[in-house]
Formats: C-alpha cells, structure tokens, sequence
C-alpha cells in the first residue's frame, strides 16, 4: 500500500511542468518588446522580476534566449524564436482553459498578435478592429505590417499567432485558410489605349512600360507570371512602395500588375483603372496562416471569421 502511495506521488510530480505559465508570459513579453524594462512595464512588474523568470528559464533548459545588444535591446537566439512560438500557443491554450468557467455561451477572450502585408494592411487592418471591437470585445489584437517574407519569418519565430499573406510560395511549415480569391489586374492611368478594353493579356503588356512593385516574393510572381508564357516585360520602373507604384501609374509612366487596387484620389496626379489579365492560370488568394505544428484555440476559429468578414468588405477594383 505504501509503495503505491509513492508511485502515485512519483508519477504526479514527473507530469508537474518545470517552466511556469508565469515565466512564458514574462519571456514571451519581453521577446515582444525586445526590453526587459518595457515587458515590466507593460506587464506591471519589475524589470528584476522579469530578468529573474528569463535567467531561470535560460538555466533550466541550458540554452540562451536572448542575444543582448548593447543600448539596441534583446533579440531572440534561434533557440529563443522556436520557443516563443511554442510559447504563445501555450498561452492562448491556457486563456482558452480559463474560458471554461464562464457561464452562459462561448466568449472569445485573449490577445492574438497578427501580421498583415503592409500593401494591404491600411485598408484592412482597420476593418477587422471594428469587426473585432463589434463581435469579440474580450479580443485584445495587437497588429504589426510588413513585407511577405518578414511576415514568414515572425511567424516562425513566435513574432505572430497569425498572419495575412497571399498564398505564393507558402511554406508546408503553415497552414493557410482561404480569406478571398485575389486575382491579379493591370492598373493603367486612364487615358491608356489598354484602358478602354473589359480584360488585357500579358502579351498586350510586354511591350509597354512596367513599374514593378520591386518586393522580394512580390516581384517574383508577377515576373513569374511572364516567364511562364515565355514572356519578358519590359521594366520602366522600380520600386517597393506600393503608393509609388500607384502615383507613377496615374501620372502615366507605365502600368503595374497589383492583387489589391484601392481607390486612387489625388488631386493633379490623374486617375487609375483597372483591367482583369486574362491569360494567368492561377489567381491568388489571400489567406489567414498559422503554423501547422500547433493546434488552433477556439480563440483562433472566432478570430478568422472576423478577418474573413473584414476582408469581404474591401473594395480591391477600380472602375
């Protein structure tokens, strides 16, 4: 009887976490922050608290987080970035335990960081605040833009619960659930000859001059596009602002390939159009990734659907 007694007792302690939900929130801030004084004060803590939490992590597992540039913060090591992703699925599992105890239906409560490409992310980070203000309150969305592949890359290092990208060349690392369909379309200044027509063929366009949205995996698939057909456009301009791309277009120095065309109203800088391609294969989808090594929370689910809601509301052509 007493030996099963201190196999119960044995087993139970072997199955207790070493590393506290405490200590992941304390790292997983500062990893945010990129400062251990900031992730205090947001957090409400000391600063030596935290450096406590992360010193103790950093010798129970004998690897170090954190790379310390003088005067320029924290960064994660690599050992850091996978844990910080493992982190924050830790995290919003736990809140999504807590929910448990509420009464009455389902309520999505946590703080979900997500990532949206900055071409896209003034004309539809706004949206999905309101869509998230309106139907899930206790959501705390706390956003950042960038780039396509900056986006990947936080994503894997835990910078992200989620991210909004298009689906070229997604990683096998990420899931990808379908936001919208996004095709690609010719935006010309509107006194263009192409203008006037219902669709345009990239063989239409090769001659004329091309201002290049110049973004790593941007530029690559629209060039792509070309190639596939045997074509090669002939570049006027590059750039990688999306706006520049715009402003150049409307003031007639050539046409540009864009998934997303907002509305372009700027006085004494002409006016856009836009045109379906016809001859691509396959049109892009904007999608809603996360990584496919962690289960999704609840959290998750209720949060997609107001990004898909958001993203249906925009408006991604112009007359």
């Amino acid at each position: 009887m007493a030996s099963e007694k201190n196999r119960d007792k044995l087993e139970v302690g072997e199955t207790v976490p070493k590393l506290s939900l405490r200590q992941l929130t304390y790292f997983l801030a500062t990893a945010n922050h990129e400062s251990v004084l900031r992730a205090g004060e947001t957090l409400n803590v000391s600063s030596a608290s935290i450096s406590t939490a992360i010193a103790q992590m950093e010798e129970f597992l004998q690897v170090q987080l954190f790379i310390r540039r003088h005067a320029r913060g924290l960064i994660l090591t690599s050992a850091g970035q996978d844990l910080a992703a493992h982190a924050r699925n830790i995290l919003l599992h736990a809140r999504e335990i807590e929910s448990v105890a509420q009464r009455g239906p389902y309520k999505a409560v946590g703080r979900i960081n997500i990532g949206c490409l900055s071409t896209i992310a003034p004309y539809l980070i706004p949206l999905i605040l309101k869509e998230v203000a309106d139907n899930h309150p206790e959501i705390q969305l706390r956003w950042r833009e960038d780039k396509h592949e900056a986006l990947l890359d936080a994503l894997h290092g835990g910078g992200f619960d989620l991210i909004i990208v298009y689906d070229y060349d997604i990683p096998t690392t990420l899931h990808a659930a379908p936001l919208r369909s996004m095709p690609v379309q010719v935006v010309l200044p509107a006194s263009h000859p192409l203008a006037h027509s219902q669709t345009c063929s990239l063989t239409d366009l090769t001659s004329e001059p091309m201002v290049l949205l110049d973004q790593p995996r941007t530029r690559d698939y629209f060039l792509s596009l070309f190639g596939s057909k045997g074509l090669t456009p002939t570049i006027g301009y590059r750039t990688e602002s999306f706006e520049m791309v715009r402003s150049l277009v409307a003031n007639g120095f050539g046409y540009a390939l864009l998934n997303f065309v907002p509305p372009y109203q700027v006085e004494g800088h002409g006016k856009l159009v836009s045109r379906p391609v016809s001859d691509i294969d396959r049109p892009q989808n904007l999608v809603l990734a996360r990584l496919y090594r962690f289960r999704a929370p609840r959290l998750v689910d209720e949060l997609f659907k107001s990004v898909s809601a958001a993203v249906h509301k925009l408006h991604i052509s112009t007359a």
